[in-house]
């Protein structure tokens, strides 16, 4: 008889902190970029922006600013030394260039 009242306050007491309120998650906001310093990383990371624009606006960005001013993306990473990003419009595409400001 005295085991039931005290295996009724045990249950509960397992119960209790799983009816703790949850956390709120963080506002999820744009992709983070990778580590800076890898070419193929940062590439994927903005083709998948644009990959992202495209599917949620059915068409390619002006520009790759266009994929941070409309929060697609964090930030456009740097690219290598000597280099610049191009977008090329027939495939939708970004790849390093020759020309770009060395540091």
């Amino acid at each position: 008889m005295k085991a039931r009242p005290l295996l009724a306050v045990l249950a509960a007491l397992l119960l209790l902190p799983a009816c703790r309120k949850k956390e709120a998650a963080p506002a999820a906001g744009p992709p983070q970029p990778p580590e800076f310093g890898s070419s193929e990383n940062n590439l994927g990371y903005l083709n998948e922006g644009i990959r992202n624009f495209q599917k949620a606006r059915n068409r390619l960005p002006n520009d790759l600013n266009e994929l941070v001013t409309e929060k697609v993306i964090a930030r456009i990473p740097p690219p290598p030394p000597g280099f610049r990003y191009a977008l090329d419009r027939q495939s939708g595409l970004v790849s390093l260039q020759p020309g770009g400001q060395p540091k």
